[in-house]
């Protein structure tokens, strides 16, 4: 058809200029190669912005794969995201089974150009019902101003560096159906504040450090400490501020091996300081079939006697948290296809009462110790099959063991 269309053009051509030189000729028909060729590479970007890109698993500063989408996307609209689906069945309990649309996320970002970068996530729990304890928020929504890899800016609500999954969060990055409560209770993921952070995005070793909006001690609690003191960024109080720093090295194929910290208080003008530290160390290795992460987080609140005063529950003045996970995929044994196959087991290990103000009493309940065994089936490396069990333990009585199963994917 483009032969047709140049013969087509062509004749045109010598029809119009049969009194012209053969040298205008040559001229106007290179004219009109050089018009055609444009032509044709105009509308190759065209397309290349107005088709959605299909999801590499790139990252670009420690993020997720879906979440970096917009940095590998040419210009112009990105559009991706992840979701999860559960069945839970709680052995020896009076709780009652349940199945969930846990989480649907949509990732929506924009690239002005190579160094200003837009990235939102926006999520819907739950199924959304807000009369079954759904709920739909923003996650992240920040500005990239991107210098090169040793510096770099973010403005906006952004994700706390903190620990392996705040900012790993999508499924197909830990193995159990749910996130290891370690960095659920103690380090509160999904964990997000309004703020400015630096950041680099280095080969080998790369920062990051900001400073966000503290937390608010009323949300604070006896089994779920500070976490439900997070602001999001939505009306956040921001009488007290809190810094971060995370540092990581990943120098070695396979190995990511980090620290991260936060301190900030969060009395949010109310009389006293609540000053709120957690430090944490953090390591992921894959080699071949296998994965091992691990985590180890320790956690400070100032002025819990008044906070627990306050909030009318025991708030733990230090917490603790660790856990080790390791995975192996054993589908390779069995077949050369591109799938995977892991099995895992992780053993993780908690408090949130492991000290507790004077004139308080420790509730044991909250020093938990679980086991969680399972595997999971990889059909497409974004697409994740998951069953676990549970094994729950705590300090004053054994806790229902848990049966799950679980649909993850990202795009």
């Amino acid at each position: 058809m483009r032969k047709l269309l140049f013969s087509a053009i062509t004749l045109g051509v010598f029809s119009s200029s049969m009194g012209a030189s053969l040298e205008e000729i040559e001229n106007r028909l290179k004219q009109l190669e050089e018009q055609n060729q444009q032509l044709i590479e105009e509308l190759a970007n065209l397309k290349q912005q107005v088709e959605i890109p299909e999801l590499r698993q790139q990252q670009f500063s420690g993020m997720g794969y879906a979440a970096s989408k917009v940095y590998f996307t040419p210009a112009g609209l990105s559009i991706g995201g992840y979701g999860e689906i559960i069945y839970q069945r709680f052995e020896k309990s009076n709780i009652k089974d349940k199945t969930d649309i846990y989480r649907f996320i949509p990732y929506i970002g924009y690239k002005f150009n190579d160094w200003i970068i837009l990235n939102a996530e926006i999520e819907f729990e739950h199924g959304a019902d807000t009369s079954r304890g759904g709920k739909v928020k923003i996650e992240f929504a920040y500005m990239d101003f991107l210098f090169n890899d040793y510096f770099n800016i973010r403005l906006g609500s952004y994700l706390i560096p903190v620990g392996l999954t705040n900012l790993l969060h999508e499924p197909v990055f830990f193995n159990s159906v749910n996130r290891p409560e370690v960095e659920t209770y103690i380090i509160p993921t999904t964990w997000n504040e309004n703020g400015v952070l630096i950041f680099s995005n280095m080969e080998k070793w790369n920062y990051q450090v900001g400073v966000v909006n503290g937390f608010y001690y009323q949300g604070f609690s006896d089994s779920k400490w500070v976490k439900g003191g997070r602001q999001a960024g939505g009306k956040a109080l921001a009488e007290d501020f809190a810094f971060v720093g995370r540092i990581d090295y990943t120098g070695v194929d396979g190995l990511l091996f980090g620290v991260s910290g936060y301190t900030g208080n969060s009395g949010q003008g109310d009389g006293f300081d609540g000053t709120v530290t957690l430090i944490d160390g953090h390591l992921k290795y894959s080699y071949k079939n296998l994965d091992i992460s691990a985590l180890y987080v320790k956690g400070y609140l100032s002025d819990a006697d008044k906070i627990s005063t306050a909030v009318g529950k025991t708030v733990g003045k230090e917490v603790y948290g660790y856990y080790l996970n390791v995975a192996y995929d054993i589908f390779p044994f069995f077949s050369d296809k591109d799938y995977s196959l892991p099995v895992f087991v992780r053993y993780e290990r908690y408090n949130t009462q492991e000290k507790v103000p004077a004139g308080f009493t420790k509730n044991s309940q909250y020093d938990k110790t679980i086991w969680t065994v399972g595997l999971n089936f990889k059909p497409h490396p974004n697409v994740i099959l998951k069953a676990d069990y549970q094994i729950r333990d705590n300090r004053q009585f054994n806790e229902s063991d848990i049966f799950e199963l679980g649909l993850g994917f990202i795009f």
